[in-house]
């Protein structure tokens, strides 16, 4: 037969293993989707790259370019970035070009030109527990992509 405090102690232990366990799943999982999310973006970054390259810009059913190889560049990489940049949430997007002759159209970049495509996302933590282990309860993930343009026609850019 148990004595009157027995059970009470059960359940407290039984409180304290439950609560510890469900941080422990909750961290699973908010870094688990940190994870996805850093390489959802660095797949997108790495997309709009490959696209920048080529020196192609999107064009309409004539043939002729609708956007600018910069804004392009943008929309292939929300396209890619599975909703997570988009018009309301475009996180720190920047597309640079870097040209030892000088000069470099649209930030794009001509033949030749090395071009930069860098994301800075702030990454907001599902649990509020884990967030307070970072400044401003979010965690800043960057990536960046750099290649050397294709030698496409100049007036392509």
């Amino acid at each position: 037969m148990k004595k009157l405090g027995e059970s009470g102690q059960a359940l407290a232990e039984t409180a304290i293993s439950l609560s510890l366990l469900l941080v422990l799943a909750m961290a699973t999982m908010d870094f688990g989707y940190l994870f996805f999310t850093k390489l959802t973006l660095q797949n997108a970054v790495r997309q709009a790259n490959r696209y920048a390259v080529t020196g192609q810009c999107i064009s309409g059913s004539d043939g002729t370019c609708t956007q600018t190889r910069y804004n392009s560049i943008i929309a292939t990489l929300q396209d890619n970035s599975l909703g997570l940049l988009n018009s309301g949430n475009t996180g720190d997007v920047s597309v640079t070009c870097t040209n030892d002759g000088g000069g470099c159209p649209n930030n794009a970049g001509g033949p030749g030109d090395l071009v930069t495509i860098s994301v800075s996302y702030p990454y907001s933590f599902l649990s509020p527990l884990l967030g307070t282990f970072f400044s401003g309860h979010a965690y800043t993930i960057g990536v960046s992509a750099t290649s050397m343009n294709e030698p496409f026609p100049p007036g392509a850019s």
